[in-house]
């Protein structure tokens, strides 16, 4: 009876340890489980923080490089531009101008606002604000009126202010202009342009080489060239110079009563191109100043 009993006891006692470590082992997938989850949560919102973070920075840039083209446009070719999808990102962009003001110096003033959103979202990601006015020479990237540049085409440039060609035409529409360059705009047409002042070279000798006074016209001109040769008829030598006597010099020509004569030329067109003035190889292009 006591077996039995013993038996019984030991029975219930193994199914109480079974029993109890089920629950151990369910517990502990449950804790797991949690653990599992919040792990998974914590990986999903760092992600996410990381992506909205590089959400952020791409959209800082695209603003800024969207600001820089609104700072080149001329005040006067300002507009608003409707939200729309910028190409080839998860970005759109809009601008809108501010109302505009005029100060006591008849300057007038607004603010443009660059706008940058991610798609699907109704608040801005970045938002710039650009202040622009119409003075011309706060658009004109640094260049200052009276700057003389080279142009190539016979349409005159349409943005970086106005220019004029440099052909003598009257300044008095230009009143900035006219206070640095007179009442009138150099006339470059058909010249070369000099720097002001001197050099010395001594490639052939010492030589000074000295442009005329700002603005002055200098005429062409070639360093001295000299030689000399005999003219008397019993002798061939004594060349120096530019002139000199080859193997075979001429021979004199007699008349009837003995007399002798000759005649010497210098034609540089018979071995190089002449012209009516001295030049370089050249293209031609249009001398412009900035007069506004």
């Amino acid at each position: 009876m006591k077996r039995i009993i013993n038996f019984n006891q030991e029975k219930t006692a193994a199914r109480c340890r079974g029993s109890s470590l089920i629950s151990i082992v369910v517990i502990a997938s449950l804790v797991f489980s949690i653990l599992g989850l919040a792990f998974t949560q914590m990986m999903q919102t760092t992600f996410s923080g990381l992506n909205s973070s590089n959400i952020a920075i791409q959209a800082q840039q695209y603003a800024a490089s969207k600001a820089e083209l609104i700072k080149l446009t001329k005040y006067e070719d300002l507009e608003t531009q409707p939200l729309k999808d910028v190409p080839d990102t998860q970005f759109q962009d809009e601008v809108e101008l501010s109302t505009e003001t005029v100060n006591d110096d008849d300057i007038k003033q607004r603010t443009v606002t660059v706008s940058v959103y991610k798609k699907g979202d109704s608040l801005a990601r970045v938002k710039l604000k650009i202040p622009r006015s119409s003075i011309e020479k706060e658009e004109s990237s640094g260049v200052p009126i009276g700057t003389i540049i080279a142009w190539a085409s016979t349409t005159m440039p349409k943005d970086g202010g106005t220019w004029l060609i440099c052909n003598g035409q009257s300044t008095a529409a230009y009143p900035e202009l006219r206070a640095i360059v007179g009442n009138n705009v150099p006339d470059y047409q058909g010249v070369f342009l000099r720097g002001y002042g001197s050099q010395i070279s001594t490639h052939y000798g010492t030589v000074t080489h000295s442009s005329e006074a700002l603005g002055v016209l200098q005429g062409d001109a070639v360093r001295n060239v000299s030689g000399s040769f005999p003219m008397g008829v019993d002798s061939w030598s004594g060349y120096d110079g530019v002139f000199y006597q080859g193997s075979h010099p001429n021979h004199l020509v007699g008349d009837d009563d003995g007399n002798k004569s000759y005649s010497t030329y210098l034609d540089l067109s018979r071995g190089t191109p002449t012209a009516s003035e001295i030049r370089p190889i050249n293209k031609a292009v249009y001398w412009l100043i900035k007069a506004a």
